[in-house]
């Protein structure tokens, strides 16, 4: 449980932020875009942050870009470091040195997903040991994320063709080549992500999406940044109500019936609007209740 205090000023300056802003690595069909749909919930394709044109052709890691399912998320594409890719790899350094120097909190940069594709004979190339070799500036947490894990067990499974082994040999196959050597890297991620299935309709990908969100969040030093993750995702409801009892409802809280429970929740929620407690782990959600709120106010006021 956090200090109400602290909740309340990281919630003040959490107000001072319209985006999270999220710089994505990973190279070419190492499946990003389709995380990003699933983060978005969306199946349209981004576009352009204050262009309004497709994302297609441009390969630019200073222009951002969105999805109208979710614009508060804006997000940034790199390539990846390829083989010869040093000035790739430069551009990147000096897009996170920039953003880290932003004075203006809405130009700053929140968080690295870095991508990796793995396959069977797809190594940890050198230039990305060498990102996680070298210092970075600001204070943005790296994910390291595996996506398409569930290629990597077919292409196992072709091999024993049984899917128990096949996982454990994908999983042991993932900690040698990936796992190990960006643990004993100098600047290692701060978290590990593995998602498989994200490009089928009716897997269940939103639980896929909630871990990468919940490790992303866990990894932020800053609390108003926690808060405005949680906030700005619009998927799981079940996210915003965990970070919600965790940081807002002190141990007493908890101790006491389900109905008192119930009653607190109602008081922080909807009758503390103007200082909002867990409302404002909600996001569109407090902003309706907010606004409802002091409509209703406005009303009482009047008779």
């Amino acid at each position: 449980m956090s200090d109400p205090s602290d909740s309340s000023a990281a919630f003040e300056l959490r107000q001072k932020y319209k985006h999270f802003r999220i710089l994505v690595i990973g190279r070419a069909n190492a499946g990003k875009t389709t995380i990003l749909k699933r983060v978005c919930n969306t199946t349209e394709d981004p576009r352009l942050y204050d262009e309004g044109k497709s994302l297609r052709g441009v390969h630019d890691v200073n222009r951002p870009f969105v999805f109208d399912s979710n614009p508060k998320f804006i997000f940034h594409d790199s390539p990846g470091f390829e083989a010869g890719g040093e000035e790739e790899l430069n551009a990147v350094q000096r897009f996170i040195a920039d953003r880290a120097k932003a004075y203006d909190v809405n130009e700053q940069l929140h968080a690295i997903w870095f991508c990796f594709g793995p396959d069977k004979s797809r190594p940890l190339l050198p230039l990305e040991r060498k990102f996680f070799d070298e210092q970075r500036l600001g204070n943005a947490p790296v994910i390291a994320i595996f996506t398409k894990f569930d290629d990597l067990m077919i292409a196992v499974w072709a091999e024993s063709r049984d899917l128990v082994t096949a996982r454990q040999t994908a999983q042991d196959m993932l900690l040698l080549r990936f796992g190990t050597p960006l643990k004993q890297s100098r600047f290692p991620p701060n978290a590990f992500v593995c998602l498989e299935d994200m490009h089928h309709d009716d897997s269940t990908h939103q639980d896929r999406v909630k871990n990468l969100i919940e490790k992303t969040t866990d990894s932020l030093d800053n609390l108003a940044l926690k808060i405005l993750l949680i906030s700005v995702q619009q998927n799981n409801l079940e996210l915003c109500i965990q970070y919600a009892v965790r940081f807002e409802l002190n141990k007493n809280l908890l101790s006491q019936s389900p109905v008192g429970l119930l009653k607190a929740f109602y008081f922080n929620f909807v009758q503390q609007a103007k200082s909002p407690g867990l409302a404002k782990w909600f996001g569109h959600i407090y902003t309706v209740s907010y606004v409802f709120y002091s409509e209703l106010r406005k009303l009482m006021n009047k008779e």
